[in-house]
């Protein structure tokens, strides 16, 4: 899951010095995935940086309105540019189901190197039991896309979170920390387009998923329990979550993307960029044969917001290692 400005290059001669711009020189040529692989290994990856990002953004605005007793924050359209407005029909902390709908017009998401701009809608239906802490939040993109300088990245289906267990420990008036386990389902296509060029990449992604997140808030209010207004603080965040993922890559290939709940991925933020911190993933692509790949991700020391990926062939031993992050470049692969 990483930050922004995604744009194709064309060249494959070139692919390891304009595309794997954090490559590793630990290997030989021969140990190397190959070209083919390797493109289909990183446009998977750069899929997932752009679902991570909108999906800890959208779960972070929700959180926040659902801590606030789905109140509307004044503080939502603070350092950005162009607009992104939320509204609810019910706001209250009794009545359910709400109908809360966020669209966005050129809503710039600067994280800690690139842009990131929004359009278009999201509308979300929040269902409660006699726990009103625990919803299930039903979201459907209409017309929703993401934009990476001339890359384009359209988002359309449905996502259900049900949130299954939840609490909060106060450190007095001054912050508070929430601890909440979320069932994820979803039915998602993405289409990546470049302006000006006729073809699209597309992806499609099926997602059973168990989401734990520690998310933490200060107290930008006053000074009583009654005055209390708590303001989430992503750089203090942590999620981490296991599960499965299906689907067609664009090589209309059939995939699975398998995430143990022993080796869990690990999410934190880095100056607003979300940054994979460790876990293991294991892809299995379905073509002629059967290929399955063994991803692992950690902490980027010389750069905080990035991550490193280290894709092994299981079947071959053969392995790449490329930096984590939106400015690496989707490459056609019939080229």
């Amino acid at each position: 899951m990483k930050t922004e400005k995604a744009s194709y290059i064309l060249i494959i001669v070139t692919t390891c010095g304009l595309m794997f711009q954090g490559c590793k020189k630990d290997k030989t040529p021969a140990d190397l995935l190959p070209v083919t692989e390797t493109l289909k290994i990183e446009n998977a990856d750069v899929q997932d940086a752009i679902a991570d990002k909108n999906e800890s953004e959208i779960d972070n605005t929700l959180d926040q309105i659902q801590f606030a007793n789905y109140s509307n924050s004044s503080l939502k359209n603070s350092f950005f540019s162009g607009t992104r407005i939320v509204t609810i029909d019910h706001p209250d902390s009794t009545t359910f189901p709400k109908i809360i709908t966020i669209v966005y017009n050129n809503f710039q998401d600067s994280t800690a190197t690139e842009r990131f701009v929004k359009n278009g809608e999201i509308d979300i239906t929040v269902s409660a039991g006699d726990n009103k802490m625990l919803v299930t939040r039903a979201q459907v993109f209409r017309n929703f896309s993401v934009s990476t300088d001339s890359t384009t990245f359209t988002v359309k289906g449905t996502r259900s979170v049900e949130r299954t267990s939840v609490s909060i420990r106060y450190n007095g008036l001054t912050s508070a920390r929430v601890t909440a386990s979320d069932h994820i389902i979803a039915y998602l296509n993405y289409a990546i387009t470049k302006t000006g060029v006729s073809d699209t990449l597309k992806f499609t992604s099926a997602v059973t998923r168990i989401r734990d997140t520690y998310l933490h808030f200060n107290n930008v209010g006053g000074l009583t329990w009654q005055t209390i207004i708590l303001k989430n603080v992503p750089a203090e965040d942590t999620i981490t979550w296991y599960g499965n993922t299906t689907g067609l890559n664009e090589f209309t290939e059939v995939y699975t993307k398998q995430v143990s709940s022993s080796k869990p991925v690990t999410m934190i933020f880095y100056k607003g960029t979300p940054v994979l911190v460790s876990g293991t993933m294991i892809i299995t692509t379905e073509a002629v044969t059967t290929s399955s790949y063994s991803i692992g991700f950690r902490e980027d020391p010389d750069h905080l917001h990035m991550t490193l990926v280290t894709v092994r062939n299981n079947d071959t031993d053969q392995t790449r290692t490329f930096i984590r992050r939106l400015s690496r470049k989707f490459v056609k692969w019939w080229l």
